[in-house]
């Protein structure tokens, strides 16, 4: 065993020598790092934040990484933009792309959905009791900027029914 034991190590640095050793006189290339970052960042950006909905993120993710080349209306030397509606169960997106892939302009429409914990607590702070009856939240994002992003939301206790907006824009 003690034999086994140190032809293993022999072996082991032995292949260190070895993996030292110039190969046929092919010397090492160095190359320059880069940085890949999807083409509609600025888009992700200026949308998605910890006041965004989960649901809306996902939907906000496969518009940002949206193909526009797989289209069949596309031609790159074509100048107007091209619209695609990104669908879920309680909202949608519809984001106008250019010929390069790069979103423009978004629109986006949710209901009733499970709002992040941040808007859940500011819409319950001195609402004890009250309990949420519907909820709308939209996000329109034009030209690199997030003009709109909004909540309104129905709240109700008994026979009586509070509406609150809460603007997440500024």
């Amino acid at each position: 065993m003690k034999q086994f034991v140190t032809l293993l190590i022999f072996f082991s640095l032995a292949g260190l020598v070895l993996a030292q050793e110039d190969n046929d006189g092919i010397d090492p290339v160095t190359l320059d790092a880069i940085t890949v970052s999807p083409v509609n960042v600025d888009y992700l950006r200026e949308v998605n934040d910890g006041n965004t909905p989960e649901v809306v993120q996902e939907l906000q993710f496969k518009a940002a990484n949206f193909d526009v080349t797989s289209l069949s209306e596309y031609d790159k030397k074509d100048i107007h933009t091209f619209d695609v509606v990104f669908k879920a169960s309680n909202g949608d997106i519809i984001a106008s792309y250019t010929a390069d892939g790069s979103i423009v302009k978004a629109f986006e429409k949710f209901e009733n959905i499970v709002l992040p914990m941040t808007v859940r607590k500011m819409v319950f702070d001195g609402n004890d009791g009250w309990k949420m009856e519907k909820n709308h939240y939209v996000c329109v994002f034009s030209e690199d900027n997030l003009t709109k992003k909004q909540y309104k939301v129905t709240l109700t206790d008994g026979h009586q029914k509070k509406k609150m907006t809460l603007n997440f824009d500024d």
